[in-house]
């Protein structure tokens, strides 16, 4: 099978390039390829990112002449926006945009229905990706790792739809069709889609069996209100289920959703003739696309080297994984005043229909992972922290997870851990695991903690160290002994035993959940609201030991507005917009948006 765009590509040297660049002449080798009769797989069209962002956006300008226009004001208020050094994600008085999703999921398939978790884990790569706590963020070069953004931006399943009945966020239909194009079809209830939601209060994600090798397009803002969001493929959507490697990582919806905030591809889609621009200033001039796991540096168009770990890149998901200081201000030039995605600002589509916001918590799924027989040896002994369990044979697998412990990000530990044998003692292979990221698998770099054989039924131990990158909250131990050194943290082997226990972080990075969690503590009604706001504070805590702010859409302070320490809040003296509370409660600083009518 000949695998296109990996094998093949043409190598030459352009007098604007300070190395030799691979130029990847796509459209003319398909093309010839497709003469020869050689392009017949659609797997072969898989093996490398497809985005058609900038084709749909061509057809979009072709039959809409007006859009040039509104993409040229966006520009000039991105321009705008970035040169005023007081704005950036400060103009919010740093708080977070919430925008609120919704999943529209076509299928024909029973695989294609993909589940609510699969939905969850897309939100949750999201979440992570668009505030910098990514665990793999700092695998980014020492170059670039200045530039690494949060962005500032969170998304949520939507609580409430346009009319104010509770939804849970996802719609579903079963479809006789196998497979979409680009042309928005999928958008339409009219030509066997799902209909957008209202797209200036709303985030549409359609997930749906894209064809052409297509992983996913985004609508720029400025195009029309019926057709904008993203579409992902249903292989390339969140993690587990039907997602498929090598993008598996819900990396997909998070380069399209950039498309969708104003980015453009990091190369600029010049065709390689490094005239181009992204129109952000800290990502280097590169020739074109990457695919694939670049090694740094990979140089092009006279820099030291692509920044090819960039989201808006091509390459395969386990490869990407920032956003720059330049792109994070012109997503973020679209919730300033006048920007194309304001509206979001003052959504309540991520509010229960007459309450607040309450997160939903996320449980992540493992693998099983059990040894068929434990007549000759089994697990017999764990002890790290305050788990310190001693047992017999537990049938192969023995589920921990009530028992726990708590260890500090940063922090040196030792796990203790011992076998039992019916008789003879026989060569183990111990393997222990934490699932750092909390994302429900320990195949992340460094999630296995220790590796080690022995024959001996004496006590073992493994130091490590807890990174201090992991997150905080609860999270996954896993100890796997087994008598094949192939072994792995999921399946099934043949002798031996596993067990599974709790583990939090403490003073790790925050998670989504928990941030929400935290600010969901902290409530503020009616909002909106003509007059005075009502604050409430978690229990036992007081209102006169909180420091209260609010700032304007621009990041200043309305000295006007009066908190007298009772838990009520004066703001109808405010004109009517969108303002940011900032509410200092001893160590704890929470951000919340209100709108006054």
């Amino acid at each position: 099978m000949l695998n296109i765009g990996l094998t093949n590509s043409i190598f030459f040297t352009h007098p604007l390039f300070s190395t030799t660049k691979t130029l990847r002449m796509k459209q003319t080798l398909y093309a010839a390829l497709a003469c020869l009769g050689l392009l017949t797989s659609a797997g072969a069209a898989q093996a490398q990112r497809k985005c058609a962002t900038m084709e749909s956006l061509a057809a979009q300008l072709a039959a809409d002449p007006s859009l040039a226009q509104r993409r040229a004001a966006i520009e000039a208020q991105a321009r705008a926006f970035e040169a005023n050094p007081t704005q950036g994600t400060a103009q919010r008085g740093n708080a977070v945009v919430t925008i609120p999703v919704v999943v529209h999921v076509l299928y024909n398939t029973a695989a294609q229905n993909i589940s609510d978790a699969q939905i969850q884990s897309q939100l949750d790569v999201l979440n992570q990706d668009y505030s910098k706590t990514n665990a793999d963020y700092t695998k980014t070069p020492s170059a670039f790792a200045g530039l690494v953004a949060n962005v500032g931006v969170q998304f949520v399943l939507a609580k409430q739809t346009p009319t104010g009945a509770a939804t849970t966020g996802i719609e579903r239909k079963q479809t006789t069709k196998t497979s979409w194009g680009t042309d928005d079809s999928m958008k339409k209830a009219s030509t066997g889609g799902l209909d957008a939601w209202n797209s200036s209060k709303y985030l549409n994600l359609w997930v749906c069996n894209l064809s052409g090798g297509v992983l996913g397009y985004a609508q720029f803002p400025g195009g029309a209100a019926a057709t904008d969001g993203v579409v992902i493929l249903t292989t390339a959507f969140g993690k587990g289920g039907s997602a498929v490697a090598p993008f598996n990582l819900g990396r997909t919806a998070t380069h399209e959703v950039g498309h969708w905030l104003n980015l453009n591809h990091i190369w600029g889609d010049d065709g390689t003739s490094c005239s181009g621009t992204d129109n952000v200033a800290d990502t280097p001039n590169q020739a074109d696309e990457n695919y694939g796991t670049p090694a740094y540096p990979n140089p092009s168009c006279s820099n030291t080297s692509d920044m090819f770990m960039n989201y808006m890149d091509y390459v395969d998901d386990a490869a990407m994984y920032m956003f720059s200081t330049g792109q994070s201000s012109r997503m973020n030039a679209l919730f300033a005043t006048g920007g194309a995605r304001a509206g979001l600002l003052t959504s309540v589509g991520g509010t229960a229909p007459g309450g607040g916001t309450t997160p939903t918590p996320t449980t992540p799924t493992y693998c099983a992972s059990k040894g068929s027989s434990v007549s000759y040896e089994w697990v017999d002994l764990v002890q790290l922290g305050s788990i310190n369990r001693t047992s017999a044979a537990n049938a192969g697998y023995y589920d921990g997870t009530a028992l726990g412990t708590t260890v500090a990000a940063g922090s040196a530990q030792t796990i203790y851990y011992s076998a039992g044998y019916a008789s003879s003692a026989y060569t183990e292979y111990w393997k222990i695991y934490i699932d750092y990221n909390q994302d429900g698998d320990f195949a992340d770099a460094g999630e296995l903690v220790a590796s080690r054989s022995s024959s001996a039924s004496t006590t073992l131990s493994s130091a490590f160290t807890v990174p201090t990158t992991a997150k905080s909250g609860k999270t996954r131990l896993r100890v796997v002994m087994s008598d094949n050194s192939a072994t792995t943290s999921c399946g099934s082997y043949s002798y031996g035993e596993t067990e599974d226990y709790s583990i939090t972080i403490s003073g790790g990075l925050r998670t989504a959940e928990s941030a929400k969690a935290e600010v969901a503590d902290y409530k503020l009604f009616p909002n909106p609201t003509s007059g005075a706001l009502n604050l409430v504070l978690p229990a036992g805590h007081k209102a006169a030991d909180v420091q209260v702010q609010v700032f304007d859409v621009r990041g200043a302070s309305m000295k006007q507005v009066r908190y007298d320490g009772s838990g009520m809040l004066e703001v109808q003296q405010l004109p009517a917009g969108v303002y940011t509370l900032r509410l200092q409660d001893g160590n704890t600083v929470v951000h919340q948006r209100f709108v006054k009518q």
